[in-house]
C-alpha cells in the first residue's frame, strides 16, 4: 500500500513559528493604522457637528461675529453662559461640567466617549479629546497629545459669507505652508509645530486637515 503524505510535527511547528513572527511584525502596524483611521473619523465628525451647531445657532441668534463672547480670559461662568446661549441647543451633549483639572474651562462630554473643552481667548479655543480615558488622565489644561487631543478655534471676527466653517483647526501664527505646520518655526522655536518635540502640538489638527484628513508618515504618532 502507498503511504499517505503528511506534515511532520516539526514542520507544523516551524510553520506556526513563521506565522507567529510575521504576525508579530505586521500586527502593530495594522493596529496603528486602525487607530489613525478611528481618530480621523472622530475628528471629522466633531468638525462637522460643531460647525453645524454654529450655523444653526446663527440662523436663530444672528451672525457669530455679533454674539456676546466672554470678555474675561478663562472665566468659567462667562464661557458657560456663552455655551448655554449659543451652542447647547444644537449639540447633543451627554454632560456639561466645569473641568476638574482647570476650573476656568467648560467640559462637554459626548455619548461616543469624546470630550471637548471650551476656553475663551479671542473667541473660543476648543480642545477635542478622542478618548475619555485619556481625557480623564489629564491633570492640566496644557497637557496634550498628538494622538488624543486636537485644537480648534471659533473665530468671533470671521463672518465672511464665503466661509463655510467658522470653527477651524488652530493656526495661530501659521504661514500657510505644510512645512510650517510641522516645524512651527514662526513662533517661539516650534511651540505649535506638529513634531515629536513640540510643546503644544498646536498645528497637528490643521496638518491632518491639510493632508486631506489623513495621518501621514511624518505625523508624530
Amino acid at each position: 500500500m502507498k503511504a499517505k503524505e503528511a506534515f511532520t510535527l516539526a514542520e507544523v511547528l516551524i510553520t506556526l513559528g513563521i506565522i507567529g513572527i510575521i504576525a508579530s511584525l505586521t500586527m502593530p502596524a495594522l493596529i496603528a493604522n486602525h487607530q489613525k483611521i478611528e481618530t480621523v473619523t472622530k475628528l471629522k465628525k466633531f468638525y462637522t457637528n460643531i460647525n453645524q451647531a454654529v450655523r444653526l445657532s446663527e440662523a436663530e441668534n444672528g451672525p457669530a461675529s455679533e454674539w456676546t463672547y466672554p470678555v474675561t480670559i478663562d472665566s468659567y461662568s462667562q464661557i458657560k453662559t456663552f455655551y448655554d446661549d449659543y451652542l447647547a441647543k444644537y449639540l447633543s451633549a451627554a454632560n456639561v461640567e466645569q473641568c476638574s483639572f482647570n476650573s476656568d474651562c467648560v467640559c462637554v462630554h459626548f455619548s461616543d466617549g469624546t470630550v471637548a473643552t471650551l476656553r475663551s481667548i479671542s473667541g473660543i479655543d476648543i480642545i477635542f479629546y478622542t478618548k475619555t480615558k485619556y481625557f480623564a488622565s489629564v491633570s492640566d489644561y496644557s497637557v496634550r497629545s498628538p494622538r488624543y487631543s486636537f485644537l480648534f478655534h471659533l473665530n468671533k471676527l470671521d463672518n465672511s459669507a464665503n466661509t463655510k466653517y467658522l470653527v477651524e483647526p488652530y493656526t495661530f501664527y501659521w504661514d500657510g505652508t505644510r512645512e510650517d505646520l510641522i516645524t512651527g518655526a514662526n513662533y517661539q522655536a516650534g511651540r505649535y509645530g506638529c513634531h515629536k518635540d513640540s510643546i503644544t502640538y498646536g498645528y497637528c489638527t490643521k496638518l491632518i486637515q491639510y493632508d486631506g484628513w489623513e495621518i501621514k508618515g511624518d505625523y508624530p504618532w
